[in-house]
């Protein structure tokens, strides 16, 4: 099943219409303006301009000293309530100390298909196997290990075959695929697509 969030960062429109979403803090903003109802809000409420934007959404408000960040916190909920794939905007521009959270999220979650997204970039991480990716929404792609593993690229301009990707290498980045790409990895990976 799967759930949209909106977190804090204005990253414009939704991206996703057909699907309900979690208010994360200030997206409660984001989502209203869109004319969009949350199944549910859900954090410390810091960031939310206007508080008059709870009344009548269900919510759980949380102290702003806690041990989880509010994107964990809604993670954390969507999957007790049986979410395993999550689209989440609003959480990669801005401080980079959240969005280096929100990375280590997706490693932590990786059992859950997690995909994040700004007004440029798609983000997601790809555990071990092989993969078909349309590549024709965005112009550039990158790979980077999370973990040394072999990667192999075909259809794009600059092709691997079997490769040692090193976590410490940044090769692959900026590559481009015009329709469908194929990659194949032996270990997770962090994968990226950018306008």
């Amino acid at each position: 099943m799967k759930i949209g969030m909106y977190g804090g960062i204005d990253n414009g429109y939704v991206r996703d219409r057909s699907m309900d979403y979690i208010a994360i803090d200030q997206g409660l903003t984001y989502l209203a303006r869109e004319g969009i109802k949350p199944v549910i809000a859900i954090g410390d409420f810091d960031s939310l301009n206007d508080k008059r934007l709870l009344e009548g959404v269900p919510n759980l408000k949380y102290q702003p000293i806690k041990d989880d960040t509010d994107t964990a916190l809604a993670i954390k909920w969507a999957i007790a309530n049986g979410y395993d794939e999550m689209d989440i905007t609003g959480v990669m521009q801005g401080r980079m100390d959240h969005f280096l959270a929100v990375l280590c999220l997706l490693e932590r979650y990786r059992d859950y298909r997690i995909t994040l997204y700004d007004q440029k970039n798609c983000m997601r991480l790809l555990k071990a196997g092989s993969y078909d990716i349309d590549c024709q929404q965005y112009h550039y792609f990158s790979v980077f290990a999370i973990q040394d593993t072999v990667l192999t690229l075909q259809h794009c301009d600059y092709e691997l075959d079997h490769y040692l990707l090193k976590r410490h290498d940044p090769l692959c980045v900026s590559n481009q695929c015009k329709h469908i790409l194929h990659l194949e990895t032996t270990e997770d990976i962090l994968f990226i697509q950018a306008s």
